[in-house]
């Protein structure tokens, strides 16, 4: 496989995502889908461009968040990896919680700066790319909702490895599931 996720053909990620074990998993996921509706919503402020010259500068913000979540795909990875070396070394998981539960934070500002960018594109854009801007926001808000749930996970279960802690009453937790409410808000507003 190589090196970064986002070299990978879609075939093949979409089988390196059903192995058994370690790799790509729920956040290089959410990832990879942030980086797609990042794309799609390029396309449409791409073409909002022709009646909005402002549209190119989201158009290039896009073409940015695309870049960061695909690095971020591969963050997660690495992340998860390191946490699993980590908590096999006595003391050890409480320093590699933070990689995994920063990742999907990461991730999840990502999506939800796609999924309003999608959105306002969806309301302003051209008539033509509707579907597109839709889609982008709908798969944007579903990646802010699985980083979302990751970061919860994540801190429970590293909090039960390190310390025997519920993680769920962690502050980051109900942030974070603010935030990917709001865009599953302005994706459903988008859709309807």
């Amino acid at each position: 496989m190589p090196e970064h996720l986002g070299d990978v053909p879609l075939a093949k990620l979409a089988e390196a995502l059903a192995a058994r074990g370690p790799g790509p998993a729920a956040g290089s996921t959410a990832a990879v889908t942030t980086a797609l509706a990042a794309g799609l919503a390029g396309k449409v402020a791409r073409g909002s461009a022709r009646t909005d010259p402002a549209a190119l500068d989201l158009a290039r913000e896009l073409d940015g968040l695309r870049v960061t979540a695909l690095t971020l795909a591969d963050d997660d990875v690495a992340a998860y990896a390191g946490f699993l070396a980590a908590r096999k070394a006595p003391g050890g998981a409480a320093a590699a919680t933070e990689a995994i539960v920063q990742v999907p934070m990461d991730v999840l500002a990502a999506a939800c700066r796609v999924a309003e960018i999608a959105a306002a594109l969806a309301e302003h854009g051209p008539d033509a790319l509707t579907g597109d801007a839709v889609t982008a926001a709908l798969l944007a808000a579903a990646a802010a909702e699985s980083a979302s749930a990751l970061v919860g996970a994540n801190i429970a279960d590293a909090g039960e490895v390190a310390e025997g802690l519920d993680g769920w009453g962690d502050p980051r937790v109900e942030d974070a599931e603010e935030r990917a409410g709001e865009a599953r808000r302005l994706a459903e507003r988008a859709a309807f």
